[in-house]
């Protein structure tokens, strides 16, 4: 039987945030996943906090920690801290964040024409920060014929003020919005081309030389006119993305900035692969496409993880359990036809709507959907507990979008709660020691919690 001090249950933010850091601590870590999360779907920026009418998300946070019941009012604290050393990590593959937590929220493109508001990028589309010149034009370039991005139909939205927001001043906005589309390189014959063939391509040093060579040529007589700044598809490398940055830099007339597209996120990919390496680098394990069939508890404590492995099941004895599972849209909460909402792995009380509000009688309701505040109420350790605040597992710590009591789309902070609430779990469980002994006899007494249905 195999034994870890820390096993932690899913493969997002929170979840290697949380196993790199205890590693870094002596820890014996253990991440299993049932699939990828989160990272592969998000913009590749962080999303701290932006609540309507924050100026900054350090605005934001200060405002959604003062809300009762939201996981930054015991988590807030550890955001900066947990910020600065994930970007310290992730500078150690080459993937370096712009921008500061005291940095104005300003509006960025997205590739369907409209804009988010975000102060926290990695490099390669950190120039859509910079406050826009007077007279300078925002140039919307893409490959032709790729379908995930249209140039004209991109631009034509952009170039509505409104899509902004108010602008309280020139530096807000472009003063106009183009659209190029780019033949590039040997791609005339190819059809359904997606974001990671493009990806590639750009990882191949010649190939991308001779296609920025075709960028620079198609946007050179609007940039001879005015000053410019290129919107370009999320698509600039996987592999080699700090070297594309390099060649962009060098060879077109303007700066280039990636905008991100629908899933599989490349900036969200560059993210994940990121920090699979730091964990790997600091001898955690990692097991992705293992769903966790059933998990077995002494009294208040959990003794194993016991994972599908194929046509076996993999047992794991461990010293503690971080549960990095997801919200709903990530199956760590589970609505069933009774109107409940279960956490399947430990059983854990949820906190949810009654189910007569599991439908928002108004879609574009500016507060959110109700279902988004449902998870696991936890005390200030991240350890579960009851209704009456009582602790359930006492080695069990509960990170990311399993928390109860945000709003991570409509206040935009689910990546800062990740991340806060993994430095928390790590502190957490680096203080007390997380420790087993592999010899040790199992358990005398212990009982199983099975995944009712599914499994994470």
């Amino acid at each position: 039987m195999s034994s870890a001090d820390v096993v932690v249950i899913g493969a997002g933010l929170s979840g290697l945030n949380a196993a790199i850091a205890l590693a870094e601590g002596g820890a014996r870590v253990e991440v299993i996943a049932r699939g990828h999360a989160a990272t592969h779907w998000m913009a590749g920026g962080f999303d701290v906090a932006a609540p309507p009418r924050s100026g900054s998300s350090a605005d934001g946070l200060g405002q959604l920690a003062a809300l009762a019941g939201h996981p930054y009012a015991i988590l807030a604290g550890s955001l900066p801290a947990g910020l600065a050393r994930l970007r310290e990590i992730l500078a150690e593959d080459g993937l370096i964040y712009v921008g500061e937590l005291d940095d104005p929220l300003r509006a960025v493109p997205t590739s369907i024409g409209g804009t988010r508001r975000v102060a926290i990028l990695p490099a390669g589309q950190s120039a859509a920060l910079v406050p826009w010149r007077e007279g300078e034009r925002l140039v919307a370039c893409g490959p032709a014929r790729f379908k995930d991005f249209w140039p004209t139909a991109v631009a034509a939205s952009l170039s509505r003020a409104a899509v902004w927001g108010p602008a309280r001043e020139p530096a807000d906005r472009p003063e106009r919005v183009d659209g190029v589309s780019v033949e590039l390189p040997g791609l005339a014959d190819r059809h359904n081309l997606s974001g990671m063939d493009l990806a590639r391509f750009f990882d191949d040093p010649a190939w991308r030389r001779e296609a920025f060579g075709r960028i620079a040529a198609a946007v050179d007589p609007i940039a001879r006119r005015s000053p410019v700044r290129i919107g370009f598809p999320a698509v600039l490398g996987l592999t080699d993305h700090a070297a594309v940055l390099d060649d962009a830099a060098r060879i077109l007339p303007a700066p280039i900035f990636e905008i991100p597209l629908v899933p599989p996120s490349l900036p969200g990919l560059r993210l994940f692969r990121a920090l699979r390496a730091a964990l790997r680098r600091r001898r955690g394990g990692l097991v992705v496409g293992e769903p966790v069939v059933r998990v077995e508890v002494d009294g208040r404590s959990v003794t194993r993880v016991v994972a599908s492995a194929a046509v076996r099941e993999r047992t794991l004895r461990t010293g503690a359990l971080v549960l990095a599972t997801g919200g709903i849209a990530g199956g760590g909460l589970v609505g069933r036809a009774d109107g409940r909402l279960e956490e399947p792995l430990l059983g854990l009380p949820v906190e949810a709507p009654a189910v007569d509000d599991w439908l928002a009688p108004d879609p574009f309701d500016p507060d959110g959907h109700p279902l988004e505040a449902a998870g696991v109420r936890t005390d200030g350790d991240l350890r579960p507990v009851d209704a009456r605040g009582r602790v359930v597992f006492g080695n069990v710590a509960v990170v990311g979008a399993l928390l109860a009591g945000q709003r991570y789309l409509s206040q935009r902070c689910g990546d800062g709660v990740a991340i806060a609430s993994a430095a928390r779990a790590a502190e957490v469980l680096g203080t007390s020691g997380p420790s087993i002994a592999p010899s040790a006899a199992a358990p005398a007494a212990t009982r199983q919690r099975r995944p009712a249905k599914r499994t994470a």
